[in-house]
């Protein structure tokens, strides 16, 4: 399986055709929302693919089509067939709730799954947040091949970090909190409030920037943030990163490498912001809240939390223009948003998500790019 920025090609070509696959008879009724983005995609027909009592967290999608995705309080990680039909994998060993977001994160599917079987995992511990690895073989996880890739990324009750992202260079980035301690983010030498990346195999890549420095700070790629939770590729190859602010401003930001966010000092284009690499757009915090990002030719669609909406903006060169406001209201806090192999996307809600407990009313949703 390519990584998902490679297979994106074969998605845009088939945009202008790809049906809805019928929801299951369960389904939701079918809710539109349409208007002309500038990205040149309209949103289209809303299916509801399958509920949830938990939070499905991280979300990719497997070589014959089907998504797989991560309960976050559960532990367990799910296989969803596009015609609503799940399929428990098994649990993740080792996974241990914060009373608030931590839990089973991050989710992505090896780029060469079709040979080695492998999903990458991000999750927290009792002591820490840490990247493992795990095959999956005849629809069921493999306990003996649970390998653990990256241990020591802090954890808190919040600010967790979690998403998981494979890049067209075949390394495998992820996003990390700052665990509620400001000043780790400026510190190359801890992982929170980070960009790290990964070789496959867990290793640290030797062109990482700060890899001469040794340590920890060998795996990192940009550093400064506060919550980062929204990680894709454009068509470039180039990293786009979410990040959740504190009281003030969100950010979406380009990545460069090695480069300084600016928190804690800066906060979105608020406080002491000389010096640190500004962000390409910002939302107040109550308007916004980025958890999950896509990007589909030139578009690029935010899941937002506590704004409860679905931002779909237009990339621009090296920044992004017009912006356009979808579902506001309608189906609540949003968390995760994925390119699926048959043109459209999968969107999920995070609704019920303060206290690691699995006994909530959450959706799997597909949406229809025109």
């Amino acid at each position: 399986m390519a990584p998902r920025t490679r297979r994106l090609s074969t998605v845009l070509g088939t945009l202008a055709t790809a049906l809805v696959v019928a929801a299951p008879a369960s389904a939701a009724p079918v809710v539109s929302s349409r208007g002309e983005p500038a990205s040149g995609y309209q949103i289209g027909a809303v299916t509801q693919l399958a509920t949830d009592t938990d939070v499905p967290w991280g979300l990719d999608f497997l070589p014959d089509g089907s998504g797989v995705y991560a309960r976050r309080d559960a532990f367990n990680i799910v296989k969803l067939s596009p015609s609503g039909v799940k399929t428990n994998l098994g649990t993740v060993p080792g996974v241990a709730g914060t009373g608030g977001e931590g839990g089973l994160l991050g989710l992505e599917v090896s780029p060469n799954f079709a040979s080695d079987n492998y999903l990458y995992i991000y999750h927290t511990s009792a002591n820490d947040n840490r990247i493992v690895r795990m095959k999956v073989q005849n629809n069921a996880l493999v306990p003996s091949s649970h390998q653990v890739l990256l241990s020591g990324i802090p954890r808190n009750r919040y600010h967790n970090g979690g998403r998981l992202r494979f890049g067209p260079d075949g390394k495998l980035y992820a996003g990390t909190g700052d665990a509620q301690n400001a000043n780790w983010a400026q510190d190359r030498n801890n992982f929170g409030g980070k960009v790290l990346r990964l070789n496959a195999d867990g290793s640290a890549p030797t062109d990482n920037p700060f890899y001469g420095n040794g340590g920890n700070a060998r795996y990192v790629w940009t550093y400064g943030h506060r919550n980062v939770q929204g990680l894709a590729f454009d068509g470039q190859g180039r990293l786009w990163q979410a990040e959740l602010g504190n009281t003030v401003m969100d950010e979406l930001n380009l990545s460069e490498k090695g480069g300084n966010y600016g928190w804690p000092a800066c906060e979105g284009t608020s406080g002491t912001c000389s010096g640190y690499i500004a962000p390409k757009r910002t939302w107040s915090t109550a308007s916004a809240s980025p958890s999950g990002i896509a990007i589909v030719g030139n578009a690029l669609f935010v899941a937002a939390l506590r704004a409860t909406r679905f931002y779909e903006l237009t990339i621009s060169g090296t920044s992004v223009g017009s912006q356009q406001t979808h579902f506001q209201g309608t189906y609540g806090r949003l968390r995760t948003v994925e390119p699926a192999p048959d043109g459209t996307l999968w969107l999920t809600t995070s609704n019920g998500d303060g206290d690691s407990t699995p006994n909530n009313s959450n959706r799997i949703l597909r949406v229809q790019l025109n």
